[in-house]
């Protein structure tokens, strides 16, 4: 039985240099372009079991660790599959495949591997117990025509710029949309924004990556409270991929 694609998640994100930072130094030269000219930056999700598929959940995006290529999305996508995952952050035995691919192209699907922060022993929670750990961790292959992101190595400031990329799920244009916000507080695990546009739609912008000015990772949406876009901070991916320290 097919299961009608459920509407995912939420909002927007937020990071920025400081003078230390590599950022600081280089701009990817994607970022001169505008995104009706950036390669594929941004995939959506479509996760398979054996009786159930979810289709069109959230968006997904790769990173460059420096030795490693690694696909990344939301962790509170699991929230879909409690009865799939026994409410625990594993893929189970009814598991077929997740693919990722540019929104309405599956023919440049990639099938993701081994998810490397599966634990059986972790409840999926809801959002607020998730925001401050809310990404999911893939390795993957066959990724060539796809841009992967550099982390940032420092956290986002108070004021800063930042820009979510990634579509909503009613959203039907065939690049990723460039959101604007701005640094309203960081928690350390996670930061709030304030969204810089008008009518935008948040309904399914969840795992979008959250940029700085110059093209580095600073976090992933994760959702919203109140007026608030909360986005999960790349603390997370420090610590459990044991990368080079994060400075706080």
């Amino acid at each position: 039985m097919l299961k009608k694609s459920i509407l995912p998640f939420l909002l927007i994100a937020i990071i920025g240099c400081q003078p230390k930072e590599p950022c600081a130094a280089k701009k990817m030269g994607w970022m001169e372009k505008p995104v009706s000219e950036w390669s594929d930056l941004v995939m959506t999700n479509s996760v398979e079991f054996s009786d159930t598929t979810y289709r069109n959940i959230g968006n997904a995006f790769l990173i460059d660790t420096g030795s490693d290529t690694l696909a990344i999305t939301c962790k509170h996508i699991f929230m879909l599959f409690r009865e799939e995952t026994d409410n625990t952050i594993n893929l189970g035995d009814n598991f077929r495949k997740w693919e990722i691919f540019p929104k309405g192209k599956p023919d440049k699907s990639i099938s993701l591997g081994a998810l490397l922060n599966e634990n059986r022993n972790e409840e999926t929670g809801d959002f607020n117990t998730l925001k401050s750990r809310d990404w999911l961790i893939f390795r993957v292959a066959g990724t060539d025509d796809f841009t992967p992101l550099k982390i940032r190595p420092r956290p986002v400031s108070e004021g800063e710029i930042v820009y979510a990329v990634g579509w909503a799920y009613k959203q039907t244009t065939e690049k990723p949309s460039l959101v604007k916000m701005q640094v309203y507080r960081n928690e350390g695990p996670y930061f709030y924004v304030n969204t810089l546009i008008r009518n935008v739609d948040p309904a399914g912008r969840s795992g979008s990556p959250v940029i700085d000015k110059n093209g580095y990772l600073v976090g992933i949406v994760s959702g919203a409270e109140g007026n608030l876009g909360v986005m999960g901070g790349v603390s997370f991916l420090f610590q459990q991929l044991d990368l080079n320290s994060f400075s706080h």
